[in-house]
Formats: C-alpha cells, structure tokens, sequence
C-alpha cells in the first residue's frame, strides 16, 4: 500500500506480468481507500497533469531490509 507523498513508477499489466517504465516518475499526492473497492491514487507524472491511477498501475521500489 502507498502513502501520501511516495515515489512511484507507472507500471503496465498485461499476461506477462508487471512490466515497469522507470522513465515515468511520480509523486503520489491523494489516496482514496473505499471499503470493498481497489485503492485509488491521485499520482502527479512529469509533464502530465495530476490524474487517478489504481494500485495494479504503479509500482514503489522496496527498501532493502538490513
């Protein structure tokens, strides 16, 4: 799950699995959680408007654990 204020890349599904574009960088700036529903992100790409993007569409890169 995101957070206010994550980093995120855009990522493409489709039957080989998450393909992710590291060239799309974003900002997420509003989360929209709805009881029996996907979350929704309101997520702010470079040189695009800010628009909705559903969790499957975006990918965070994990810190490694030490």
């Amino acid at each position: 799950m995101f957070k206010h204020g994550d980093i995120v890349f855009k990522q493409y599904t489709g039957n080989s699995g998450g393909i992710v574009d590291y060239s799309k960088v974003g900002l997420i700036l509003e989360a929209r959680h709805q009881l029996y529903s996907i979350s929704q992100y309101r997520v702010s790409f470079a040189g695009n408007p800010p628009a909705w993007y559903e969790e499957r569409y975006l990918y965070k890169i994990k810190e490694p654990e030490t």
